[in-house]
């Protein structure tokens, strides 16, 4: 029997699916296939030659691979989610400016008049030590 609480997964799988329902409902899965086609390509471009070449070739779109290939089918087969697109931008927008007017401002701020005040403070050479007395 341990003293630990025991603590419920239930909230923290409830999270994860709601932000997997929001990534995919904004199509997120195709950005990282995308992601992850480029990374694969990359490297094996990279192996046959200098990296300069392999990043032009990775991303100058004439040298796609079959997972590249794949991910353009899958975002054109979906024709809801061009059309949803603004829609989408305007909720995510309307819920980042309610986040930001959460956020509370900083507390103090530094200027650079402060700061500098600081520093020649610490630039001055410290004050003598006070004279011995002779010993006895």
């Amino acid at each position: 029997m341990s003293s630990r609480p025991e603590i419920s997964l239930l909230p923290r799988i409830a999270r994860l699916v709601v932000v997997a329902a929001i990534c995919l409902s904004l199509g997120l899965h195709w950005a990282l296939l995308q992601g992850v086609a480029w990374a694969g390509m990359l490297v094996s471009f990279a192996s046959e030659g200098a990296v300069i070449e392999a990043v032009q070739k990775t991303f100058d779109g004439q040298h796609g691979c079959a997972l590249c290939h794949k991910v353009k089918e899958g975002r054109d087969s979906s024709p809801e989610l061009p059309q949803q697109t603004a829609h989408s931008m305007q909720k995510i927008n309307a819920v980042l400016v309610e986040l930001t007017t959460l956020v509370a401002p900083a507390g103090e701020t530094i200027s650079f008049a402060i700061f500098r005040e600081m520093m020649v403070k610490r630039n001055e050479t410290p004050e003598p030590p006070p004279p011995r007395r002779g010993l006895a």
